[in-house]
């Protein structure tokens, strides 16, 4: 039996009752909020599993709701309905983490199907949530508290998993010694613990063995005095030597890595972002390096996605403009594989062929944000702006 309750917010007392008549008969229980002040009074007062809320309501909207609910009451599903859907609305409700959004008027099978695809999402998150729970340690286990603050481990479940006697063994640090385990006693030649002098039942009569190794590989170890003139400890050349010879756009241009590169050599060196534009059109990518070079911004062209994946490999990016319709794969294949090896590289997706439903998808999958083609200077100037200082 259908035990989940459902709270509606609308200003409009009918859609109210269109929505609580059409729910209430596939089992579900509905209450209705005519504003955002009392659907907050309920939700303080009632446990609920979803709220289906108006975009547009007077004094405080749908996109104020469900900020407070994700403020508040992380754990309830929301999905957000509007007569005046587009996709900068779309992306926003997505962003702030709404279940899905559903454009009015919808149909009573298109009403129902959300809801019983959002409630089934809410149901595997509980039982994933309590599977979690299950697997952490019971009140029992954790008597004995953590082993140190700098070692965050259960003494019962390491001795689970070892012994009791490497537990007993461990000193409090940050690297853990089992100290204890290896037998040893104390050597006055080396003065230090020494398991050879239990094997050998004496003490070493010369000098420490393991003291004569440390003073050779001492001495084989070449030290340098460190100095903030050096570029990078794995690249141990003085600054102003190197852009004495090449120019101080190189030396800015430089990676702080094994291998340095400079990738960026020839660039506006005033220029404070670089941006990565992935579009098969030529003339898009030229139209968008035209109007970010205006924002400080190094703008680099890709016109097929194996060059921009190769691009984004060899250098770093602030930002990646990405269209959605791509030769060889797709755009959002494109954002999945940028988000996995990329994932603090804002992506922003364009296409001429935007739609509500690819809004959200692009949304879910990372976008930072989705513009349809063709889109103005300043509202392309606004989003990168926005991605780049967020």
């Amino acid at each position: 039996m259908i035990t989940e309750k459902i709270l509606i917010v609308d200003d409009e007392e009918i859609v109210c009752h269109s929505i609580k008549k059409i729910l209430s008969r596939k089992g579900y229980t509905v209450e209705n909020a005519l504003d955002v002040e009392s659907a907050i009074q309920k939700i303080s007062n009632t446990s609920y599993d979803l709220v289906i809320t108006d975009l547009m309501m007077p004094k405080t909207n749908g996109m104020e709701l469900l900020q407070i609910i994700r403020d508040h009451y992380p754990e309830l599903e929301v999905v957000m309905i509007t007569g005046y859907a587009s996709i900068e609305s779309a992306v926003k409700a997505t962003k702030l983490g709404a279940s899905s959004y559903l454009p009015k008027p919808f149909t009573p099978d298109e009403l129902t199907e959300i809801t019983e695809k959002v409630l089934t999402n809410r149901k595997v998150k509980v039982e994933t949530r309590a599977k979690q729970q299950t697997l952490l340690p019971q009140a029992d286990e954790t008597i004995s508290g953590n082993i140190d603050v700098d070692m965050p481990f259960n003494e019962i479940e390491v001795e689970r998993a070892t012994s009791k006697e490497y537990v007993e063994a461990l000193t409090h640090s940050d690297v853990p010694l089992a100290k204890k385990i290896a037998d040893k006693a104390y050597c006055h030649t080396g003065k230090r613990d020494c398991r050879k002098v239990v094997l050998d039942g004496r003490e070493c009569t010369t000098e420490c063995p393991i003291e004569k190794k440390d003073k050779v590989r001492t001495k084989s170890v070449k030290v340098f005095r460190a100095t903030v003139d050096l570029i990078d400890v794995d690249m141990p050349f003085n600054t102003s030597e190197v852009e004495r010879y090449t120019s101080a756009d190189y030396i800015n241009c430089l990676d702080r890595s094994d291998i340095p590169r400079a990738a960026l050599y020839g660039r506006d060196a005033t220029a404070k972002h670089n941006v990565l534009v992935i579009d098969d059109e030529p003339i898009v990518c030229h139209s968008v390096r035209r109007i970010l070079s205006k924002q400080s911004c190094a703008v680099e062209e890709a016109f097929d996605v194996d060059s921009a994946m190769q691009k984004m490999k060899l250098n770093k990016y602030d930002l990646v403009i990405l269209d959605l319709k791509m030769p060889k794969r797709s755009g959002l294949e494109v954002l999945d594989s940028i988000k996995s090896n990329y994932p603090e590289v804002p992506v922003i997706m364009v296409t001429g062929f935007a739609s509500i439903d690819t809004a959200i998808e692009a949304t879910k999958a990372g976008a930072f944000n989705f513009i349809p083609k063709p889109f103005t200077p300043s509202e392309l100037s606004k989003v990168a702006e926005e991605a780049l200082t967020a």
